[in-house]
């Protein structure tokens, strides 16, 4: 299994192509310092794949939740 690391560097990788594809839709950016990733451009790349998940006949509900189970597993913090 990938270590945290490798997988928020896909993670990464992911998020800047979607973001190649919306440069010019982004209205708000505000970047942690010394971070340069975005909490608006996280927040819409997971919009869009909860959309893309209700499109394919799944709940956007279901997704989120069985999300937080793997973040709470993974991590050990809930939100």
């Amino acid at each position: 299994m990938a270590t945290e690391a490798a997988r928020a560097d896909l993670a990464r990788k992911a998020l800047e192509l979607y973001l190649e594809e919306h440069c010019g839709e982004r209205r708000w950016r505000y970047p942690i310092a010394g971070s340069g990733v975005a909490v608006c451009d996280i927040v819409d790349l997971m919009t869009d794949l909860l959309l893309l998940a209700r499109l394919s006949g799944h709940d956007p509900c279901a997704v989120l939740r069985k999300t937080q189970v793997h973040l709470d597993a993974e991590t050990g913090e809930r939100c």
